[in-house]
């Protein structure tokens, strides 16, 4: 059970301001980061945006762009399956990061938490990352890119164990969620 899960925050359209990664390596989670990132549309954050995640102009004017964290993010998302809650989202803002900087488009499988938790509790009222998380019991600071790659990876985990799945691949055929290509 290998993967990474992915979450970005935005400045304004799909201009990262934060990205946040958590790896699980044999079911563990055996690492989390996150980074603040200057983005391309600086100074300029989107009023709407910072307010849900608190993300200001301030907050990144020291930060490196993505281009500059690009070879420090790469070696996390590179060789592993790619997870996100609400995937289209977070693999449009990297693939829109990607092509900004004129970096070479890595190959990346990806799914998503979203559909998975959609397949496995279906009695949920909603399947949102704050929804299946109190479901969980998981805490974590929501819309910090950091906290919900975090808890992304944990429902993963959590619903890949209630399939009996022994790994990602098994786990998409079970539930009847496609994996992807970025």
């Amino acid at each position: 059970m290998t993967f990474t899960a992915i979450d970005f925050e935005t400045a304004h359209a799909d201009f990262p301001c934060e990205i946040g990664l958590s790896k699980v390596e044999d079911g563990i989670i055996i690492d989390s980061k996150s980074w603040l990132i200057k983005p391309a549309c600086f100074p300029y954050m989107n009023y709407w945006n910072q307010k849900v995640h608190g993300i200001s102009s301030a907050d990144v004017a020291s930060a490196l762009t993505f281009e500059e964290l690009w070879s420090e993010l790469r070696p996390w998302i590179d060789d592993n399956y790619l997870v996100a809650h609400n995937a289209a989202f977070d693999m449009r803002v990297l693939r829109s990061a990607l092509s900004y900087y004129d970096l070479a488009t890595p190959w990346i499988e990806y799914f998503c938490s979203v559909s998975l938790s959609r397949k496995v509790w279906k009695h949920l009222p909603s399947h949102s990352l704050g929804t299946v998380s109190q479901y969980h019991n998981i805490k974590f600071n929501h819309h910090r890119a950091g906290d919900d790659a975090k808890a992304c990876a944990l429902i993963t985990l959590k619903a890949f164990e209630e399939l009996n799945a022994g790994n990602v691949l098994e786990g998409l055929s079970l539930s009847g969620v496609k994996l992807k290509k970025l």
